[in-house]
C-alpha cells in the first residue's frame, strides 16, 4: 500500500543558528506527532544588532509525517 503523509507549517528561532532553529523546531514537533518523515525549510529570516551580527534565527519549515493505517 502507498504511504500516505500530512504536511505541518511550524516555525520557531533561535539565538545559536539556523540549524540550531531548525533542530528546536523539529524537536518540539516530535513531542506531539510521531512519525516525523522529512522536513522542507520554506522560510528563513533573521535580525541583526546594531553592528550587523545576526542576533536571532527563525524558521519555518514544512514538517512531512506518515499518516497511521487504522488496524
Amino acid at each position: 500500500m502507498t504511504p500516505v503523509t500530512k504536511t505541518l507549517r511550524l516555525s520557531g528561532g533561535s539565538q545559536r543558528s539556523i540549524e540550531d532553529a531548525i533542530s528546536t523546531v523539529l524537536a518540539r514537533a516530535a513531542t506531539s506527532v510521531e512519525d516525523i518523515a522529512s522536513f522542507e525549510v520554506v522560510r528563513v529570516r533573521g535580525t541583526v544588532d546594531d553592528a550587523g551580527v545576526p542576533s536571532s534565527y527563525d524558521v519555518t519549515l514544512d514538517i512531512v509525517f506518515n499518516v497511521r493505517d487504522i488496524p
